[in-house]
């Protein structure tokens, strides 16, 4: 599934830099609690972005942009700097969904008719991806693949995370906030 959301946006990742690159540059990151990364969209063009904030200052630096200065403590908004090329869009009307699978990607019963409704979703118009590589210094991340999707009728978040014994896909209106609820570790049980 995560290969279908993630698509049209691999060969611009191929190639990029990743949050660990990031951190390697940022003396005094680690133990400061803050959060880092890369984001890297396609649209009509692609273009990246890298940001950080240590919780003391914040950066971010991306085609033809780069601001720098004291930490204002909220992830949303070094998010919202960080993805200032993201079109205007609202979110998806509905609440979204979730699927859960064992440790071998086995789905638990009665998600199959969820799979169709997410496999719908992915053959809409798409007008454009941004797939986000974030490491939050402090305890392990929830998620292993952040990603939002915009197409003809809104933005999606996707969101894949490990949970005891397994792995939850979450796909759910998209919007910055909610990113930021997940990079802050504040995952929601349900959709």
């Amino acid at each position: 599934m995560t290969a279908k959301i993630l698509k049209p946006i691999r060969k611009a990742a191929a190639g990029s830099a990743t949050a660990t690159d990031l951190i390697e540059s940022l003396p005094g990151f680690a133990g400061s609690g803050g959060v880092c990364g890369v984001a890297v969209a396609m649209y009509d063009e692609p273009w990246s972005s890298a940001f950080f904030d240590d919780r003391t200052r914040f950066g971010v630096a991306g085609e033809g942009m780069r601001l720098s200065g004291p930490s204002t403590g909220s992830v949303a908004e070094l998010l919202r700097v960080a993805l200032t090329r993201l079109p205007p869009l609202p979110p998806v009307p509905g609440e979204g969904l979730y699927l859960d699978a064992n440790e071998r990607g086995v789905l638990e019963p009665g998600q199959e008719c969820l799979v169709l409704d997410l496999l719908e979703d992915l053959r809409r118009p798409r007008r454009g991806t941004v797939q986000l590589d974030i490491i939050r210094d402090g305890p392990r991340r929830a998620w292993e693949m952040l990603a939002l999707v915009d197409d003809d009728r809104g933005r999606h978040l996707a969101v894949l995370g490990r949970r005891r014994g397994g792995r939850r896909l979450w796909w759910l209106p998209g919007t910055v906030e909610r990113l930021a609820e997940f990079v802050e570790g504040r995952v929601p049980e349900h959709a």
